[in-house]
């Protein structure tokens, strides 16, 4: 009897099991999905409001190649999101930006250029949204995808302009039928007599790259020896010019045999399109510095499109957006899972060569005593 007794309270349990068991199958599959992760949800509310929009307006760099890189590369990604592209050296893109503001004008979501024009023209203007609570997608948003484990930003609050490029920018291009490397890999040897007159400048009174080039040279020989190289390297020079693209190709055309403080960006373009010249990479005794070029990323506020400015901004900083920068501008990302096989070796920082860090809001500020020796050397 006892042995019938458990197998009745055996089976008895089995069959609540079974039942019980039976009522979790048929439950509907919503009763266990589990919650959207946060940023999930908000990625996919930004998303269909941003294609409620429709359209993003980037201003970036000038050039071909990075304009279709970014448009083409965004279109396939987000078909329903119309680019709008326009491409301008930075600082030129700021004053162009600053008068459509002034006028009552907004018409811009993302600008894309150099920390210079960031952080001496559009923060003064209060043009810019704060960049990190925008960044939503965990490869975008998480820091160890980025060099040193972290978010780098140029402005000193660290809320407005995101470096998304770092990379040695050369001081100086050159063309090799006129001099050859080893007469200018010093940096006082471009104060040698023979070079008067074939020198060319970019103008370091614009934001662009002359301005950490100079900074460089400041912070480097120190107050006192940088005054007397300015004032020197200003009487060698046969011009002093602010358009990036013609300065290098004077230099390729063999109208002047040095150039300093190219655009990284433009020469890389320039370059990739097998125009010629030479790069000096860094001073044998002074070494050179880390630059971001046009590679930094800001939101645009009282945009026109902030869901797909959001949008934008995500892409360019995933690995795809990052590969696709840096192929069409020759940059090397501060992504750490983008390739590098692709860039000039002249670009891709050395391993245990520190170099200084020319980007960062505090780097580019002149001295008060700088500034007024520049204006005096080359105010037009």
């Amino acid at each position: 009897m006892k042995n019938a007794s458990n197998k009745v309270r055996l089976y008895l349990f089995a069959g609540v099991v079974a039942a019980f068991a039976g009522a979790l199958w048929f439950q509907p599959e919503s009763a266990f999905s589990q919650t959207k992760p946060a940023w999930q949800e908000r990625w996919e509310k930004v998303l269909a409001d941003a294609k409620k929009e429709g359209t993003v307006v980037v201003l970036g760099p000038p050039g071909d190649l990075i304009r279709n890189a970014m448009t083409e590369g965004f279109r396939k990604a987000y078909p329903n999101i119309n680019m709008e592209y326009s491409g301008r050296r930075s600082g030129e893109q700021a004053v162009k930006l600053g008068a459509e503001r002034d006028g009552g004008i907004f018409s811009a979501d993302v600008f894309v250029g150099g920390p210079t024009t960031a952080n001496f023209q559009l923060k003064p203007m209060k043009a810019l949204d704060p960049v990190r609570p925008a960044l939503i997608l965990p490869e975008v948003a998480d820091v160890k995808y980025w060099r040193d484990n972290r978010h780098e930003f140029s402005d000193t609050d660290g809320l407005y302009d995101l470096v998304f490029v770092g990379q040695v920018s050369a001081p100086l291009i050159y063309d090799p039928r006129q001099v050859k490397r080893e007469e200018i890999d010093e940096l006082y040897e471009l104060l040698d007599p023979k070079f008067k007159g074939k020198i060319v400048i970019n103008d370091p009174l614009v934001s662009g790259a002359a301005v950490p080039v100079f900074r460089f040279i400041w912070e480097t020989l120190g107050p006192q020896k940088a005054t007397d190289y300015y004032k020197r390297l200003r009487a060698q020079a046969g011009a002093v010019d602010r358009d990036q693209r013609r300065q290098i190709e004077w230099i390729a055309q063999g109208k002047y045999a040095i150039l300093v403080a190219p655009s990284d960006g433009v020469m890389a373009q320039l370059l990739q399109r097998g125009i010629k010249f030479e790069v000096l990479e860094d001073f044998k005794d002074h070494g050179t510095y880390i630059g971001a070029s046009f590679g930094t990323a800001m939101l645009i506020n009282k945009a026109p499109h902030p869901n797909a400015a959001t949008v934008f901004l995500n892409w360019l900083l995933t690995k795809e957006g990052q590969l696709l920068w840096s192929k069409a501008m020759n940059h090397v990302s501060r992504r750490l899972d983008v390739p590098i096989d692709h860039l000039f070796a002249y670009t891709i920082p050395k391993p245990g060569v520190k170099y200084w860090i020319g980007y960062s809001e505090k780097a580019q500020t002149r001295t008060p005593e700088e500034e007024k020796i520049l204006k005096d050397l080359f105010a037009r």
